[in-house]
């Protein structure tokens, strides 16, 4: 699965970057996708969506939302999900 994570800020998504590449982590910069309504305009692509959250929370790393993208022949949507540590 692909997860995309929000921030309220610029600051937060490098932070967040550096710090989820540090603690072993897969992780892709993205533009928040046009159907996404939040953020900063910064997000970050992981596979693994509840230990990412955890890690973030964790070291006091802010986030807004953590959304699923689902690929389908139609194309990609994303379903806001909740994953509390």
């Amino acid at each position: 699965m692909l997860y995309i994570i929000t921030f309220p800020n610029t600051h937060m998504s490098i932070l967040a970057e550096k710090s989820l590449q540090q603690g072993g982590f897969s992780v892709g910069v993205m533009p928040i996708p046009s159907s996404i309504k939040a953020g900063c305009g910064i997000a970050l692509r992981v596979t693994d969506a509840q230990s990412a959250s955890a890690h973030l929370s964790e070291n006091e790393i802010l986030f807004a939302e953590i959304y699923q993208a689902i690929t389908t022949e139609k194309g990609t949507t994303y379903q806001q999900i909740n994953c509390d540590s």
